[in-house]
């Protein structure tokens, strides 16, 4: 039976392990990101912008494959709109 996991894309460090199924791995990105909003906040750092990409990967006997992608925004109001890039 496979399990999930999270990736950050940039880096390739294993954030999280072990997730029953994809839905799992979708609630550990979640809070994954309010752990970083929160981290941010007690260090005075919540006014950047910071962009995380993290990778969901479904684990088959023992191989890794990419089955999904989220990217965090961090620091971000999200009352106010993004600038297009």
């Amino acid at each position: 039976m496979p399990s999930y996991q999270l990736r950050d894309t940039a880096t390739r460090r294993l954030l999280a392990s072990g997730l029953a199924d994809y839905a799992a791995a979708e609630a550990a990105v979640d809070r994954l990101g309010d752990e970083l909003e929160h981290d941010l906040a007690a260090n005075g750092e919540g006014a950047g912008r910071i962009r995380v990409r993290l990778d969901i990967e479904r684990v088959t006997s023992g191989a890794p494959e990419t089955v999904g992608h989220h990217v965090l925004l961090l620091g971000v109001d999200d009352a106010a709109p993004m600038p297009l890039l």
